[in-house]
């Protein structure tokens, strides 16, 4: 987690590093549309070997993936026209057996390098993109966001924001923030972003990570009382980046938005170490507490009803506590404290029970190998095979 986060990081400090003079010192992205093999290419020289001595090959440097993407799948260049492509292929044309060189700062056509803060995005020129390119934990797709700003609140503040959705994936995004420069605001617009381009390719299951808690603070728990105040604080005072989310709450509608902390959650090397060994490939989050759980009253009883699983229940504790309650081999219960950074692994066929604390309040991670099973088997429960197999392994360990 700290290492994607790192990369969306990178992407947005890149923005902001970029110049009034110009964006050459940023790490670019090279489109070749036409060539010995089109697609996106990081350095010159990967790009140069598609494109030399190629005939009419059509190619251009871009400040971020997402526009060098655009280029390459749409017909005509996102910043130019047609008119300026056909002049340029010419020119390729006619420069064929002379040195080809690195599209530079400054150039017409094809090979004009953009600067991301000169770069408008839009949503609309993104291409819809194949479901199998993405991150997925459970049904919820993943991507993590990051805004940062040098010179926070000085007069020459610059931020920029990052989308990751994955290795080489086409929606990854760094670009400038447009509008007042500040740290929060980068942040909250890079989740904006997320959402907009989530939307544009139909996807309303998300997970969420983000580094910023005034962002996830502000969206899950502070704009419901800021709406029914008049989009004031508790103090009477406005909201500061009120108009920011508003834009985020807006576009949150209709979306089931998992919003995790990117520094708190699956950066512990213990967890990562077992998630690895034990091939947990499924992951999702239950916050279980009245407010965030539907049907709360009923699914605490479910919980507390004893059952049985077919498979391996694991449960890793990020907020909040409870108890699991199990069977001993003289089937006596035996009652285990949950607590964060507590982790459970109750094995296929054991009879267990959940239940909250005084604190009414736990979230947890749940993992699974494969597609997750949810079915509870309410005891008496004996007749299935993992229930022999669990009650095998008890005597043999006796």
């Amino acid at each position: 987690m700290t290492r994607l986060l790192g990369v969306v990081h990178r992407v947005a400090l890149a923005v902001v590093r970029c110049s009034g003079r110009g964006c050459a010192g940023l790490s670019m992205f090279y489109a070749v549309r036409r060539g010995r093999k089109a697609g996106v290419f990081l350095t010159w020289n990967e790009c140069r070997a598609q494109v030399d001595r190629f005939p009419a090959a059509r190619f251009k440097k871009f400040a971020t993936e997402e526009e060098a993407w655009a280029f390459v799948r749409n017909s005509a260049s996102p910043n130019g026209s047609e008119g300026q492509e056909s002049e340029h292929v010419q020119k390729l044309q006619a420069k064929a057996n002379k040195r080809l060189r690195e599209p530079l700062d400054g150039d017409d056509g094809e090979n004009t390098e953009p600067c991301a803060k000169h770069v408008k995005q839009s949503t609309d020129s993104i291409p819809s993109v194949s479901k199998d390119v993405f991150s997925y934990m459970g049904e919820f797709v993943v991507v993590y966001t990051d805004g940062c700003c040098s010179s926070n609140g000085r007069r020459r503040a610059r931020a920029g924001i990052g989308v990751y959705w994955g290795p080489g994936h086409p929606l990854n995004v760094g670009i400038r923030l447009p509008g007042r420069q500040t740290n929060q605001r980068a942040e909250i617009h890079a989740a904006c972003k997320a959402i907009e381009q989530a939307k544009a390719q139909n996807i309303n299951k998300l997970v969420l990570y983000t580094d910023s808690m005034f962002t996830i603070n502000g969206i899950t728990n502070w704009v419901q009382g800021w709406k029914k105040n008049g989009w004031r604080t508790s103090t009477g005072k406005e909201v500061t980046n009120k108009e920011d989310f508003v834009e985020l709450d807006r576009l949150t509608q209709g979306m089931d938005i998992q919003w995790l902390d990117a520094d708190k959650y699956e950066n512990d090397p213990e967890l990562e170490k077992i998630r690895k060994e034990r091939n947990y490939s499924w992951m999702d989050i239950i916050t279980i507490c009245k407010d965030k759980l539907p049907n709360y009253e009923e699914k605490i009883k479910i919980f507390y009803e004893e059952h049985l699983h077919l498979d391996d229940e694991v449960r890793y504790i990020l907020e909040g506590s409870g108890y699991f309650d199990v069977r001993d081999k003289e089937d006596k219960w035996i009652r285990i404290f949950m607590e964060k950074g507590d982790l459970i692994t109750l094995p296929a066929g054991i009879y267990h029970r959940f239940t909250l604390d005084e604190k009414n309040y736990v979230k947890a991670m749940r993992l699974f190998v494969g597609e997750p099973v949810w079915t509870a088997y309410n005891r008496p429960a004996d007749h299935f095979e993992a229930r022999g197999q669990y009650v095998k392994f008890l005597a043999q360990s006796a």
